[in-house]
């Protein structure tokens, strides 16, 4: 039962999420004919589908559990595809053990002040997820999940983000938070090991 209910929690999270990044992509502007279009023929339609009648609710659930479920599948293996970037890296190859142990890595350019890589704690990334929006250094701001997947594909995996609203982005997303399951929400919670290179601050 709880395992559901994180699933559903999961899904209506992304649900809010595509529906902010939408606003925010729109932010002051009224809704235009086009606008009106695309939410009568899909999220009305799919509105109507599942909550028009008692037997449309009662396949909202296997519906949402499905739809998770191959989200969160599609991640592991984008988590674990060196093809995501194009030095012959993954994300596992500075997360093995598919993101549940930690260690350090080096970053592949020099610091223009020292002229050597920096070397930066890996956490594990189970409960990682739980933390974000967080503020993060390289982007001097506060980022999402998916901005952060970013800053290791092109940091580390010498490759171009995924576009935030392409579902591979999406899916990289909804499998990192799967490690984050019944973890307490901490966002701009600092990892252990970050506190202890800031002097234990």
């Amino acid at each position: 039962m709880r395992k559901r209910l994180f699933v559903a929690v999961l899904a209506m999270v992304a649900m809010l999420i595509a529906g902010l990044a939408y606003a925010d992509h729109h932010v002051g502007r009224k809704l235009d004919k086009s606008d009106m279009e695309m939410m009568k023929n899909g999220a009305m339609k799919n509105m109507d589908k599942y909550m028009g009648s008692p037997e449309g609710m009662k396949t909202l659930m296997p519906a949402m559990e499905k739809a998770q479920k191959g989200s969160v599948e599609n991640g592991k293996k984008l988590f674990n595809d060196p093809k995501l970037g194009t030095n012959g890296q993954s994300c596992a190859s500075c997360h093995p053990g598919g993101g549940t142990t930690g260690g350090t890595v080096k970053t592949p350019m020099a610091s223009e002040l020292t002229g050597k890589p920096y070397e930066l704690p890996v956490p594990t990334l189970v409960g990682a997820a739980a933390t974000f929006p967080k503020f993060k250094v390289p982007n001097d701001r506060v980022v999402t999940v998916q901005e952060m997947a970013n800053n290791c594909i092109m940091m580390f995996m010498a490759a171009k983000g995924l576009p935030l609203d392409s579902q591979e982005s999406k899916d990289l997303a909804a499998y990192l938070y799967s490690l984050s399951e019944g973890v307490p929400l901490e966002p701009g919670k600092v990892p252990e090991m970050m506190m202890k290179m800031m002097g234990g601050m």
